[in-house]
């Protein structure tokens, strides 16, 4: 089983499509084109997949099976988009793993990139509010908070005007930036009818943290409903793409699905 897994990890990084010994029931997802391969970082992940197979999580090795369980739900989120280069690539990932998302994106970014934004919302993933300029919330007056919401709810609203249909992918989800809140935000946000929404797991892709960190830093923090937290936009995010592969193919092989955190309902689950 291990042998198996390291094969498909190998297979997965380097973009090879013959199926490894252990078949997975989702596509395994490459590094982007545009990433340049390097062998001595393929090893590293090799190594490191190797040891998180031989330590394996509650339930040993009989949990990588690779068939969806209906109780392992997952979320994963993405803030700072869209981004003309980083958001793509993430799309594609998500993509190859029949994964679902949500996107906080940024007012001001949707603006510049509009029909980056309808990639998003064509893949079938959904939205939440980040802000329009990425403010913290807290050092704000009422109307300017205010502005902040509705502006950027505005000009993604805006971007569905050419297709009617997707404005479900819209929700009342507010995420605020720097996660910076208290008793006022708080109140501020339940008063205009969005409901707050935070993470269970922080990758740090924000902070520079390598593939092998981000990857770490889920697996060891994983369990069902977990709300996890990166980015497509804000930098460079070539270390977030490389750790979402590791992340989406051990949680795939471990039997887990990806969900939308926020629906237009509101959210799915609240940490």
């Amino acid at each position: 089983m291990k042998k198996g897994l390291v094969l498909a990890l190998l297979f997965a990084l380097l973009g090879i499509t013959a199926q490894p010994a252990m078949a997975v029931s989702v596509a395994q997802a490459a590094p982007p084109a545009s990433q340049p391969q390097d062998p001595g970082r393929t090893q590293q992940f090799i190594q490191l997949a190797s040891g998180w197979t031989q330590a394996g999580s509650a339930g040993g090795e009989a949990q990588l099976t690779g068939e969806p369980n209906p109780d392992l739900v997952v979320y994963l989120t993405f803030d700072d988009g869209p981004d003309p280069k980083w958001t793509p690539q993430v799309l594609a990932l998500l993509e190859q793993y029949h994964a679902r998302a949500t996107f906080f994106e940024i007012g001001y970014n949707v603006k510049k990139y509009p029909d980056i934004t309808l990639q998003v919302a064509q893949a079938g993933h959904t939205f939440g509010i980040h802000g329009f300029n990425h403010l913290d919330s807290t050092k704000l007056e009422y109307e300017v908070f205010y502005s902040e919401i509705v502006d950027n709810y505005s000009i993604i609203a805006d971007v569905f005007s050419i297709d009617s249909s997707l404005i479900n992918s819209l929700t009342p989800c507010f995420r605020p930036p720097y996660r910076a809140i208290d008793k006022t935000v708080i109140n501020w946000v339940e008063g205009i009818g969005y409901e707050l929404s935070l993470w269970d797991i922080d990758t740090e892709d924000w902070n520079n943290k390598t593939p092998e960190e981000i990857f770490s830093t889920v697996i060891i923090a994983i369990q069902p409903y977990s709300v996890i937290l990166m980015h497509d936009g804000g930098g460079d995010r070539s270390n977030t793409l490389l750790g979402l592969a590791l992340v989406l193919h051990e949680l795939t092989l471990r039997g887990y699905t990806f969900g939308q955190y926020c629906t237009a309902y509101g959210q799915a689950y609240t940490p």
